[in-house]
């Protein structure tokens, strides 16, 4: 399968490109700044520069593909975020332009829209605190990525909801939920590694699901 990554030498979007590669895929990754030196070396792997809020390179960066995964994303902080919704209509405009393959698969957060009840610390302090304060206004650029992705029917997309992202060493045998994650923590070769496993699965289509971490099974 031919598969553009969107996001590809952040964090999560390198595991993606490896775990891709091992899987047998093309891989085409795609930055706005690549470093080919972090990127695997392998020919089945091609690097496009593109801006997936501008749209300049997009349209070359879908041509072709038979699924797109986008590990776009940006850290907490007080002005406006739009790389979650903006970025992703416009990956979608030019999966549509480019006739390229409908399969998208797209991180969120298992914040985005929290669970009814955990316990009363997180419920009462720790979320509101989170989705309010630190981190309102990439909360709300999640949601509306989620909200408008409800509307776009032809679109096979799959939307990832992890916990708080961590860093570990290999992939674990990761849990896989609808809406909210089993546990708080999700690392990021889990949550790449569910996302890569979305390309050979149709269970999941225009359904958000939560990989997660038991912290006991990977490595901080």
């Amino acid at each position: 399968m031919k598969v553009t990554v969107f996001g590809a030498t952040g964090p999560t979007g390198l595991w993606i490109c490896n775990l891709a590669l091992a899987a047998g895929h093309n891989v085409t990754a795609v930055s706005r700044r690549p470093d080919p030196l972090l990127l695997p070396s392998s020919e089945r792997i091609s690097i496009t520069v593109a801006d997936a809020i501008t749209g300049t390179g997009v349209d070359k960066a879908v041509t072709g593909a038979d699924a797109v995964l986008s590990a776009l994303g940006a850290p907490y902080g007080p002005r406006e975020i739009n790389i979650y919704s903006q970025g992703t209509d416009t990956i979608i405009g030019a999966m549509r332009k480019q006739s390229a393959g409908n399969r998208l698969v797209v991180v969120s957060s298992g914040l985005t829209y929290p669970p009814p009840h955990t316990n009363f610390v997180a419920d009462f302090a720790i979320f509101p605190l989170l989705r309010n304060v630190i981190g309102r206004t990439l909360y709300q650029d999640m949601r509306r990525m989620e909200e408008e992705l409800q509307k776009n029917k032809d679109i096979a997309w799959t939307i990832m909801r992890p916990g708080r992202l961590i860093n570990s060493p290999r992939v674990s045998d990761y849990h896989l939920d609808v809406g909210h994650p089993s546990f708080a923590y999700t690392a990021r070769a889990d949550l790449a590694a569910a996302m890569v496993d979305e390309l050979d699965r149709t269970d999941n289509i225009h359904t958000p699901v939560a990989p997660s971490t038991n912290r006991h099974g990977a490595q901080k």
